[in-house]
């Protein structure tokens, strides 16, 4: 066995973007309700309570059934409902090293291109006005340049850490 973990797989993690949830509940000017809803079959109460905003108004928030808190949206997890905190479900966006990592797929995926620092970038599409081509084009070389300088600032630090660790012996 390596040194790198037990060698077991680790449990997906739970993203807000692929579970399925509740929105903000509907607009009905009462202070506090309930709202009954089947979750796979099962009829479930979930209550609404509705704040003043300061300028005018209300806004409803869902009462968590695991924690009692207050809910912009409930998750289905398992055939139940629960908030972000109780399920532990987490952002993507928490999971990349980088934002550059994201904004650079993105404007790789806009452009039509292949992922990866070292991907051609594609022509430009006929319909698309030149001005809208460079300035895309122009943001991708300018976020993957921060990227460049960051696996050169990586790359030196570990030729740093390997003269150090191998600094008297012979190869």
């Amino acid at each position: 066995m390596g040194s790198f973990g037990s060698g077991l797989e680790p449990a997906p993690r739970r993203l807000v973007e692929s579970s399925q949830r509740l929105g903000a509940p509907r607009h009905a000017g009462l202070a506090r309700e309930a709202v009954r809803v089947v979750v796979d079959g099962v009829p479930q109460t979930i209550e609404v309570v509705r704040q003043e905003r300061h300028l005018g108004g209300t806004q409803g928030y869902w009462l968590c059934p695991k924690c009692a808190a207050l809910r912009s949206h409930l998750f289905i997890l398992d055939g139940s409902l629960c908030c972000r905190v109780c399920g532990k479900i987490s952002y993507r966006s928490q999971h990349v090293l980088h934002p550059a990592v994201t904004r650079a797929a993105k404007l790789r995926r806009k452009l039509g291109g292949a992922p990866g620092l070292l991907s051609p970038i594609p022509r430009k599409p006929r319909h698309w006005s030149p001005v809208y081509y460079r300035r895309l084009v122009a943001e991708l070389i300018a976020t993957e340049r921060v990227l460049r300088d960051m696996l050169g600032g990586t790359i030196r630090a570990l030729e740093r850490r390997n003269g150090r660790l191998h600094r008297g012996r012979q190869r």
